[in-house]
């Protein structure tokens, strides 16, 4: 893959909750990874004026629902992954393949679906989207030897998105995944399909998986007293996204800040679901975030990057070298009163998606989603 440089940039915004941002005027790409951060390069194959624009990482969305390829059965949808591309996401996890139409509940189904839906992403972008799937559904009769065939499958990540009958084996399946590093995700709040319970607080506390997902509700919270029991009694991720109450969403981030925990928080839109296909979702929930609350608005953008990665281990999310190139060029939108990307975000408002580029190669020059950039970055 030939080498481009990005010069003139207004900043870097890094993805990187300790440094945010970096006032680095140039990048130099190569062979899909960032090769110079601050580069001294000043010809390459490809050259991007940034024309003062902010680059950031691409959006990393925590928390969706695929299936195979761009399809979603939930809304009868085609193209969404390519949609969310549009929207500034360049890698996606999956919290569950759990819309298959005759979805199997049985342990060899459930791993089997996992398996395929793994490999299946693994083999295809859809929209050039990193998809990050294959992830096992948890179920009452699954046993440790389950968890061992689905580690020597290669799967990472498994969820609790029903509630178990039997707390003590949830809390044992979480313990063996742990013990072969995968990540558990575990649904929080009401029930989001009929004919399922709530998971309480209480069940958080027993099972302890190492993320709530949709914290602030998918679609329903926790009561008040739960939330406060997981923030102050537990080390857990917390997830907010676009799908739930923005209200708790604000309460939640505002106090994780005052704690000095946002280490333990990650942005996802929770979709497709029940509430649609959000293409800039990723976008809103950081507009919500930093437009409703004193954190700054590059510590949001590392909440939707390279927190969401450092949480599933996927190599990506910070613009650092020897990283994928997957980024964006990001500008306040035409008709803004604010001078940039950031600002944007700090007064409620969508950033400007000009460019998206996975593994160095634009794939996005101008978002049909996002609203147009003040000053686009001009490909020379």
């Amino acid at each position: 893959m030939s080498g481009m440089l990005i010069r003139n940039l207004g900043c870097i915004v890094t993805g990187n909750l300790d440094n945010p941002v970096r006032n680095v005027e140039s990048v130099y790409v190569e062979d899909g990874l960032l090769a110079e951060v601050g580069s001294t390069t000043t010809t390459a194959d490809t050259v991007i004026d940034a024309n003062g624009l902010a680059l950031t990482p691409g959006f990393v969305d925590g928390h969706t629902h695929p299936l195979l390829g761009g399809f979603t059965p939930r809304q009868n949808a085609l193209g969404w992954c390519e949609s969310y591309l549009h929207g500034g996401v360049t890698s996606m996890v999956s919290a569950g393949e759990c819309h298959v139409p005759g979805r199997p509940t049985d342990p060899e189904g459930l791993k089997a679906l996992a398996v395929l839906t793994g490999r299946s992403y693994d083999a295809h972008r859809p929209g050039g989207v990193k998809v990050n799937a294959g992830t096992l559904l948890l179920d009452d009769d699954m046993t440790e030897a389950d968890i061992e065939d689905a580690s020597q499958a290669g799967i990472e990540r498994m969820k609790i998105l029903f509630a178990l009958n039997d707390v003590d084996r949830a809390r044992d399946l979480v313990q063996w995944g742990r013990e072969r590093d995968i990540t558990s995700m575990m649904h929080c709040g009401g029930s989001s399909l009929p004919g399922t319970d709530n998971i309480t607080a209480a069940m958080f506390e027993h099972i302890r998986p190492d993320i709530a997902a949709h914290f602030n509700g998918g679609p329903t919270p926790l009561p008040d007293e739960g939330i406060d029991r997981l923030i102050e009694g537990t080390d857990m991720v917390l997830e907010l996204i676009v799908g739930g109450n923005q209200s708790v969403a604000v309460d939640v981030l505002e106090r994780m800040s005052e704690r000095d925990e946002l280490s333990r928080m990650q942005i996802g839109t929770d979709t497709p679901t029940g509430t649609g296909v959000i293409s800039c979702g990723m976008l809103l929930e950081m507009s919500i975030l930093a437009g409703m609350t004193d954190v700054p608005a590059e510590k949001i953008v590392a909440l939707a990057t390279g927190q969401v990665a450092d949480h599933h281990d996927l190599g990506t999310g910070v613009v650092a070298e020897g990283l994928p190139a997957d980024l964006c060029l990001l500008d306040a939108p035409m008709g803004s009163q604010a001078d940039d990307a950031m600002g944007a975000l700090d007064h409620g408002e969508y950033a400007a998606v000009d460019k998206v580029f996975v593994d160095g190669e634009l794939l996005v020059d101008g978002s049909r989603n996002a609203p147009p950039a003040k000053r686009p970055a001009i490909v020379e």
